[in-house]
């Protein structure tokens, strides 16, 4: 296929005309048929332009090397020199490829071809979750506008199949049908184990205690807190190789000296470590470390998102503190798992957005959080509210 790399900037899009075709009319037909608000079609339809306007124009084809191992695998399990079974045998790649391979787009002729599939399954996640109503005025804006959710998806990555996993299995739990939850669950574990290692258990204690219902109060929190540091340090003789191995490996891959790295030597390293890179995982790149325009630009996206985060957990403070607390125990361990082994700040915006458009999702709708600003200018009645989601009243 490397062919088509001849084709130039205007060639490749060309190529990748049906591809957005298929992406616009899924979003024309899908939103007829629920009633999906004219805007939020619109913006919907802006996404699946992003595809055209990210590989080979805001990042150069060598920003995501990763992009092209699956876009080559693709192209090996359609052209028929790699079957499905045999693709999922392999590795990652392969099994991200053999995913890609299933969505009903015929053909992925460029490099850019897979940002548009990703795209699809973007705006199949946002299609279901509306029609399930898990969607508030508050968080259906927040799936719709996050930056970095928006870039992620659409590239040609597997990050938004781990994303969509973890939002299909934490939606049928919050359901009861945990039988259904397992299926994306296996699949998480086979493209992303750690996502499922930091998912699985919560969901185990979701389903267990009726979270939905009854929430975490506020002393069963410390209880859980106090038995987590606990097993922290009991686990700590055979975790900090692992996490040492990891640390080193993540810093080598970002082009960093092994030999730069601080290991963790003792427990009490092991939990202030975990603690402190949590937070911080969350809001690098601050200000003052960006080193070029993407990563200021990043670091501002921080303070927004950072900004939004905190009036959410204001809102639902006030309104059902038992259920914030479990999802702040969730964003707690996913935060403090990548904080202690990924260092470059792109990978942590790649690597943390789909723990926060989580987090902001189901707290949203377990909190029936329908606006995280405190004032409004004027009263709103159900007649006249722009957004079509009342049922949260």
């Amino acid at each position: 296929m490397s062919w088509v790399l001849d084709a130039g900037f205007a060639g490749m899009r060309f190529y990748d005309l049906p591809n957005f075709m298929l992406c616009v009319l899924f979003v024309l037909i899908c939103g007829q048929r629920l009633k999906v608000p004219a805007i939020f079609q619109f913006v919907l339809l802006l996404h699946c332009l992003l595809p055209f306007f990210l590989n080979g124009v805001l990042f150069s084809f060598s920003f995501m090397p990763d992009a092209f191992k699956y876009w080559h695998a693709f192209n090996e399990i359609r052209g028929g020199d790699l079957s499905l079974v045999a693709a999922w045998q392999k590795g990652n790649v392969e099994q991200a490829a053999a995913l890609f391979a299933l969505i009903p787009f015929p053909l992925a002729v460029t490099p850019l071809s897979l940002g548009f599939f990703n795209t699809f399954l973007y705006a199949a996640l946002f299609f279901w979750l509306y029609s399930k109503r898990v969607f508030t005025p508050a968080s259906v804006w927040f799936f719709l506008l996050y930056p970095s959710m928006a870039l992620y998806t659409g590239m040609g990555l597997r990050d938004t199949f781990i994303f969509i996993f973890m939002v299909m299995a934490i939606q049928w739990a919050r359901e009861g049908r945990w039988w259904l939850a397992l299926l994306p669950l296996y699949l998480l574990f086979m493209i992303k184990f750690q996502n499922f290692f930091i998912l699985g258990p919560v969901l185990l204690l979701y389903v267990m205690f009726g979270i939905r219902k009854t929430g975490v109060s506020a002393a069963k929190a410390v209880v859980v807190s106090v038995i987590g540091l606990v097993t922290l340090v009991a686990v700590s003789p055979v975790a900090l190789p692992l996490i040492n191995k990891f640390r080193g490996a993540m810093y080598v891959e970002d082009g960093g000296d092994v030999s730069d790295v601080e290991f963790l030597e003792t427990p009490a390293e092991f939990v202030l470590e975990g603690l402190v890179s949590g937070f911080y995982f969350l809001a690098k790149p601050l200000p003052w470390e960006a080193t070029n325009i993407l990563q200021l630009i990043q670091a501002g996206e921080n303070l927004v998102i950072l900004m939004v985060l905190f009036l959410l957990v204001r809102v639902s403070w006030k309104k059902a503190p038992e259920k914030l607390i479990f999802w702040l125990l969730f964003m707690a361990l996913a935060l403090t798992v990548y904080g202690l082994v990924v260092f470059n700040y792109g990978t942590a915006a790649r690597y943390r957005y789909p723990f926060i458009a989580i987090f902001v999702l189901f707290v949203c709708a377990d909190c029936s959080v329908r606006k995280v600003i405190p004032f409004t200018f004027r009263k709103r009645t159900a007649g006249d509210c722009p957004v079509n989601l009342q049922h949260h009243d």
